[in-house]
């Protein structure tokens, strides 16, 4: 595996001069919260918002104070390398905190290997947001895929779709980026 250099400029935003900002999104009933944000520990000097050299434990050290018993991941496989992540999974298990890889492509609508993997993993999540725990979901810039899911989870928990949609945007502005997550959104039926 090739591992991908980048060196950044001093005006990168780190996790020290820019902590990882995490949008609450709060169900109702007992139920946990949803967390989104962008990939923690990310390194991107091509960002559209900028440069990022993060420190991905310091990242997830937020996460796990945050609350968090669960970190889903919604990028590609690719996207680890890109973005210098490779030990994400293996980082989030040893904050002690479970992690969950749920690939969407970006900018797009949930495809074929969410769907397949959704029966297991979208019944977990709905478990343990139900239960009164946090789930913590994160894509490559936390707003088109991670507003997607959060999306859905809330229309699981008994949001109506439109509902669902303004719930997520008023957390964290300019999520479901793309007209066909926001028609994903507005189709999708509950099924747990």
């Amino acid at each position: 595996m090739t591992t991908h250099m980048t060196h950044f400029s001093s005006s990168a935003r780190t996790s020290d001069s820019a902590p990882l900002r995490i949008d609450t999104l709060h169900l109702p009933n007992g139920w946990g919260n949803i967390g989104m944000s962008f990939c923690p520990g990310k390194k991107q000097s091509d960002a559209l918002t900028g440069a990022w050299d993060r420190d991905l434990d310091k990242d997830l050290v937020r996460i796990r104070d945050w609350g968090a018993s669960m970190v889903v991941s919604l990028i590609e496989e690719h996207e680890f390398s890109h973005l210098q992540v490779t030990a994400l999974p293996e980082r989030v298990k040893a904050h002690q905190m479970n992690w969950r890889h749920l690939p969407i492509p970006d900018r797009q609508p949930p495809g074929a290997a969410f769907h397949d993997l959704w029966p297991t993993l979208g019944r977990e999540m709905i478990d343990l947001l139900s239960q009164g725990e946090h789930l913590f979901i994160h894509c490559m810039g936390g707003l088109g895929r991670t507003g997607t899911l959060a999306g859905c989870l809330l229309i699981e928990a008994g949001f109506a779709p439109e509902a669902a949609i303004n719930a997520v945007r008023t957390a964290r502005r300019n999520t479901i980026e793309t007209l066909e997550q926001e028609d994903y959104v507005r189709n999708y039926r509950a099924w747990f």
